[in-house]
């Protein structure tokens, strides 16, 4: 009975994704601490995180939308008729996006110094200059990220959960090593150096699982494709509606940046420990269920809202959980796993505090990754992106004016706003498409 009940509300797969990603979220910690003892809240880690937005927002507009969009629904009706086409257009698709990324590498190289005005306006001089150079290593990542991504969309259709989830653990390992090993030597570079190491392994993890799946790679692009095209058609949409979320980050960034010294530091800080609950639950449920809801859209509305309401409930139930627990230990946990060496007492002060405003957002965040993918299980990726074009304008106009008064705590507090405008919209909209498609 309980056996049954488990599964009935857990999405098979979800156990293995949760444990993966809170294995990464715990090296994603070991490597904030390895950066607060070496770096504490510097303009040497500002400049690291500012550096990182460019390339992740081109490869996130240009590559990964696509793929997280329209991949999955694809790949899965493929592959029930024709398993060798289904990998010619995997290996199609992963040939444009590494392609596309090697001219968006380019143009990054070239544009750095503009981009890290652009990204991190106030910041000084010196450290726009170390931005700039951090940026162009940087700019490779995504060309590795781009054949991951294009493999795990694969692997997820699969229900090839393990080896998917372990590579964004080897991916922080990798980041870890270059601030332990590398950094004494090459400073904050050694840190971009470690994070190309990172994004390296992160490839070689699903290639080997990809591998024993059946995939062997080629070097395509079939252009007539129908596959293709329809992968486009489903893109577009979803290209300015992924980056939006980058997009707000970016605003936030650049906020921070007009802030005290070490403000993007404490922000992006404060951001990964809440995305710890939304990624172990929210994301990985909703990535566990993902190809089930694509499997139900090939059935009817019914089936697809059936799996959507139990899966929301324990989301939510879920994530609220984490959202109370979190707030309620958040001081501690922030002196605990960041505290000591160049982080001092107010950096903790300050993170503990923006963390807490932050833990608002926990259950609508997680909801709306579940609600997202809904509709692309359905092929639409049209709604979910005039949501997250609205929420990114009340987050950036809330996070403004909230700002001006009462620090950087009213950036996680707009944050809050944009996400919960979000997901009631993507709520209300899936009641009205599911009822009449």
């Amino acid at each position: 009975m309980v056996r049954q009940l488990i599964t009935q509300f857990i999405p098979r797969g979800s156990v293995v994704l949760s444990l993966t990603t809170l294995g990464s979220y715990v090296l994603g910690l070991v490597r904030d601490r390895t950066f607060a003892h070496t770096f504490g809240a510097s303009t040497q880690l500002d400049s690291y995180n500012a550096a990182f937005l460019v390339p992740d927002f081109a490869f996130n507009f240009l590559v990964a939308s696509g793929i997280a969009a329209a991949v999955v629904p694809l790949f899965t009706q493929l592959y029930r008729q024709d398993q060798r086409q289904a990998t010619a257009y995997i290996n199609s698709i992963m040939s444009a996006a590494v392609a596309v990324m090697g001219v968006s590498a380019i143009v990054i190289i070239i544009a750095a110094p503009a981009l890290s005005r652009l990204v991190a306006p106030g910041i000084s001089a010196e450290g726009q200059l170390v931005t700039a150079n951090l940026m162009r290593i940087l700019a490779i990542s995504p060309l590795l990220f781009a054949a991951s991504n294009a493999l795990g969309a694969m692997l997820v259709a699969q229900k090839r959960f393990l080896w998917y989830g372990l590579s964004p653990l080897v991916y922080n390992c990798g980041i870890i090593a270059g601030a332990i090993l590398l950094a004494p030597r090459f400073g904050i570079m050694g840190v971009a150096y470690g994070t190309l190491i990172g994004a390296s392994l992160h490839l070689l993890v699903r290639v080997i699982d990809a591998w024993r799946s059946g995939w062997r790679p080629r070097p395509i692009l079939q252009l007539p494709m129908p596959e293709l095209g329809t992968t486009i058609r489903l893109m577009i949409p979803k290209m300015i509606g992924h980056p939006v979320e980058l997009l707000t980050f970016w605003v936030f960034t650049t906020l921070a940046s007009l802030l005290a010294t070490g403000s993007i530091t404490v922000l992006n800080f404060a951001r990964n420990f809440q995305s710890v609950p939304v990624s172990i639950l929210g994301i990985a449920m909703a990535t566990a269920v993902f190809p089930a809801l694509a499997e139900a859209g090939l059935q009817s509305p019914a089936a697809v809202r059936k799996l959507l309401n139990r899966t929301t409930i324990s989301i939510l139930v879920a994530s609220t959980a984490a959202a109370l627990c979190m707030f309620a230990i958040r001081r501690p946990l922030v002196a605990l796993l960041l505290g000591g060496g160049a982080f001092d007492a107010d950096a903790v002060a300050h993170t503990a505090l923006t963390l807490g405003v932050f833990c608002l957002a926990i259950p609508t965040e997680s909801i709306s990754h579940l609600f997202a993918r809904t509709f692309y299980a359905t092929k639409n990726t049209t709604i979910p992106v005039i949501f997250t074009v609205v929420s990114l304008l009340v987050a950036g106009s809330s996070a403004y004016y909230f700002s001006q008064s009462i620090g950087i705590v009213g950036l996680p507090l707009g944050f809050f706003f944009g996400s919960l405008v979000k997901t009631v919209g993507l709520w209300l909209a899936l009641q009205r498409r599911l009822a009449t498609s």
